[in-house]
């Protein structure tokens, strides 16, 4: 998706879910670039979150160009697998010295950790693991819209312990009918990937959409998440 959609300025914020997928954009006419790829084939992309890694790179000259120094990344790691996210964080002055890459790929994380110390032209990249905290992805709080909110609240969470079961264990639900929205938590095995499973899913002949809320493995930053920096910013849903 960041690929497909590279051309239309800088990609600062991607939100997938099963069925759709926000992204927001940040470009010179980026909405006109954006509609120009409406109905376009951008093919199919499926990984399982045990395949995302991420690793901390350190070497690197702080003093470049931010985009120079993304460049330099890229071409040092893209043989060891899809490199989904490069997260830098900078100052009005110079980059930080460590820089974030997130891998999408079997073992790609791991190939990555290899190339530490080594010569690539110039720098030698000081790569240090970076894993998820063992609860990623496996405790989770999730948040359910578009079931049949005319229903009680008992029998809304009996729909939802029914349809989530084969997720893992779930608690602590708080159901709101002001919002028509169901959170609860969930703590189970590969609980994220069952979860997302489930999203478009039919629960009593009602579509409804889930979303992971926290502790969820992320295939970016979650400060990409954070707001628009300014007003040249796109926001495209996919649905």
């Amino acid at each position: 998706m960041r690929k497909h959609f590279s051309s239309c300025g800088e990609i600062i914020e991607v939100d997938i879910s099963k069925s759709s997928a926000e992204l927001a954009i940040d470009g010179e006419d980026a909405q006109g670039k954006v509609m120009e790829l409406d109905g376009s084939d951008m093919g199919g992309a499926n990984y399982l979150l045990s395949n995302v890694g991420r690793i901390i790179v350190k070497g690197y000259d702080a003093k470049l160009p931010h985009d120079d120094v993304e460049s330099a990344l890229r071409k040092v790691f893209s043989s060891c697998g899809e490199i989904n996210d490069i997260f830098i964080c900078e100052t009005e002055y110079r980059l930080y010295s460590d820089a974030i890459i997130y891998f999408i790929g079997e073992g790609a994380a791991e190939k990555a950790l290899q190339l530490s110390g080594s010569d690539v032209g110039g720098w030698k990249p000081i790569v240090t693991p970076y894993p998820f905290p063992e609860t990623a992805g496996r405790s989770l709080i999730v948040c359910v819209t578009g079931y049949d909110n005319s229903l009680s609240k008992i029998k809304i969470e009996r729909a939802l312990r029914q349809h989530f079961s084969s997720c893992g264990r779930l608690r602590d639900f708080d159901i709101s009918k002001k919002f028509a929205s169901a959170e609860f938590g969930i703590v189970g095995e590969d609980a994220q990937d069952k979860v997302m499973e489930l999203d478009g899913s039919d629960m009593g002949g009602r579509e409804i959409h889930v979303k992971v809320t926290s502790g969820a493995v992320t295939a970016v930053h979650t400060r990409r998440y954070r707001s628009i920096p300014n007003r040249r910013a796109c926001k495209v849903q996919r649905c």
